[in-house]
């Protein structure tokens, strides 16, 4: 088994691209949240997961559009159940020793109970995506699309909230609209770039050691495009900025029980796997009883030892 360094130098240059993308896109996503005077839970939960979610939104349609048929549609599916499945195991936990570190100095706010609420939501509706795999019929999946939609439409009324982002002293301001288009596009093109250096890589390193396809897809795949969504809540956990980091890992997740899934289903055979179907057990019983943790400790110090506790659970499970 031999790895060359090509596949190396693609997966930690897109880890790079990734990381300077995420630094860029946190300021230009506060920055839109101010200046539409919306909520932190709106602007993490909603805005950030539109810049975020781009790179694994590029891997479902590459799958749907060129491979197509039944290859396409596993790596599809493995993409929308596997980018959830590893922001629970990895994402939140170390979101979870960064609002820890944090909390030491009396940084953190308390958790919003709305995005509490939205966790128990996601957990609900994260399991609807199976309907269409043990129903299969053209009304069934146009039904259960339609359905995925107007959940995430829900989601949307759910968390849009009043009150505007608080300005921080030590925020950077983005004075003109036109350098917030070019920040905004420089963080875009990284985020695209990056992705596609670190898929490459990661396929190519698959190959060379070789790891079935549906593996690649539910682990390795998103193991390296959550890297956007986990940066962001990283940063902001950091700042104490609990409504911002939960919102923007709960929000990513959002897309992938809803809208993906809706995209996933009607552009192809919608294959789910037996691993799949795991994952989406596992994935859909930590947000329920994640949010239920976090509705009843409002506390962001105890809310992300549950969390942490939560990962090896976890791992226990996978291994």
């Amino acid at each position: 088994m031999t790895v060359s360094l090509l596949s190396v130098s693609e997966i930690v240059g897109g880890m790079v691209m990734l990381i300077l993308s995420s630094l860029t896109l946190t300021l230009t996503i506060e920055e839109i949240g101010r200046r539409g005077k919306f909520s932190e839970r709106f602007t993490g939960s909603v805005i950030s997961p539109i810049f975020t979610a781009m790179p694994e939104l590029v891997i479902i349609i590459i799958a749907l559009v060129i491979v197509g048929n039944v290859p396409g549609s596993e790596v599809a599916a493995g993409t929308i159940i596997g980018e959830p499945f590893m922001v629970s195991a990895l994402g939140f936990p170390i979101v979870a020793v960064t609002l820890l570190l944090a909390g030491r100095k009396k940084r953190v706010e308390t958790i919003d109970p709305v995005l509490s609420k939205s966790l128990i939501y996601l957990g609900l509706v994260f399991p609807v995506m199976l309907i269409p795999w043990f129903f299969n019929s053209v009304l069934v999946k146009g039904t259960v699309s339609v359905a995925l939609i107007i959940l995430y439409l829900i989601f949307l009324i759910f968390v849009k909230g009043e009150q505007g982002l608080e300005e921080e002293a030590k925020s950077i301001r983005i004075g003109s609209g036109r350098m917030l288009g070019i920040i905004v596009a420089s963080g875009v093109a990284l985020l695209i770039a990056g992705s596609m250096f670190l898929v490459r890589g990661i396929d190519a390193l698959s190959q060379e050691t070789g790891v079935n396809r549906e593996l690649i897809t539910i682990l390795l795949v998103p193991l390296g495009t959550i890297v956007p969504e986990t940066m962001n809540a990283i940063i902001w956990a950091s700042r104490g900025k609990t409504s911002l980091a939960i919102g923007a890992m709960a929000g990513e997740e959002m897309y992938f029980a809803t809208l993906f899934p809706a995209l996933g289903i009607m552009a192809s055979r919608w294959v789910i796997t037996t691993g799949g179907m795991t994952a989406i057990v596992l994935t859909s019983s930590f947000s329920i009883a994640l949010g239920l943790a976090s509705l009843k400790f409002r506390n962001a110090f105890y809310i992300f030892l549950f969390y942490l506790a939560s990962f090896f659970i976890f791992l226990s499970f996978i291994y």
